[in-house]
């Protein structure tokens, strides 16, 4: 019984995750080249709590899987690395503007 729930769990934290590191790492993405190109103005930076959700997601489907020795942990994996992208991004902005030029 432990080992069909582990399983459902994992898979649908797993999908949670990559579906949020999708759509964040795609909208980081515009977000990130939109603000870089416009020096001029007010700083802008990225918020970090979206990536970190999803990585928290990621990461307990990942836990779970392998606490289970289920197979499916590899979906849970690949949305923390979908989510690493825009943390990274996230990261750059407030580092850029930490140490202004």
């Amino acid at each position: 019984m432990w080992d069909r729930t582990a399983w459902g769990l994992s898979f649908l934290l797993g999908r949670a995750s990559v579906l949020l590191g999708v759509t964040v790492a795609l909208a980081w993405i515009c977000a990130f080249t939109a603000i870089i190109a416009r020096q001029a103005g007010p700083r802008l930076v990225l918020p970090v709590e979206p990536p970190l959700i999803g990585l928290g997601l990621g990461l307990a489907g990942w836990l779970i899987a392998r606490s289970a020795r289920q197979p499916i942990g590899r979906y849970a994996l690949a949305g923390v690395l979908f989510n690493a992208l825009p943390l990274i991004l996230a990261a750059l902005l407030i580092w850029q503007h930490a140490w202004p030029r």
